[in-house]
């Protein structure tokens, strides 16, 4: 962990282990989006258990596997792939999808998640807390 890790009270997870259960998004657009991360085959997985109003309208669904690979590389340092929609209001189709790559850092107690685009996790660009 580093200086700015340490400075937020962030982490990186132990195991997987921390991260199997249920997560709620938090403190943006799409707040209130809840994932259930768990074992499938030989991944972990996070799928959409509820999904908000506003994403339904953005062609997101009940089922999507929001986050995919999450897994630790070599340094121990944690990531995974994260769904992404293009979305077309017009036409109501979603026009493509494709995943991100995203850090995983952990707060409060192994309660929270933020998701980094950056190794150095100074802003987050997705909060979750864990409720399950």
């Amino acid at each position: 962990m580093g200086f700015f890790e340490t400075f937020l009270g962030l982490r990186y997870p132990e195991d997987g282990n921390e991260l199997v259960g249920i997560w709620e998004r938090r403190d943006d657009q799409f707040s209130g989006c809840i994932v259930r991360v768990e074992q499938e085959i030989n991944e972990l997985v996070g799928k959409i258990i509820v999904s908000t109003q506003k994403m339904l309208i953005a062609g997101w669904n009940v089922g999507d596997r929001k986050w995919r690979l999450i897994e630790a590389n070599p340094e121990g340092l944690w990531q995974l792939m994260d769904l992404r929609k293009q979305y077309d209001t017009q036409s109501k189709k979603v026009l493509s999808i494709d995943y991100a790559h995203y850090w995983i850092s952990l707060g409060d107690h192994g309660k929270k998640i933020c998701l980094h685009q950056s190794r150095v996790p100074i802003f987050a660009a997705q909060k979750w807390s864990k409720i399950g």
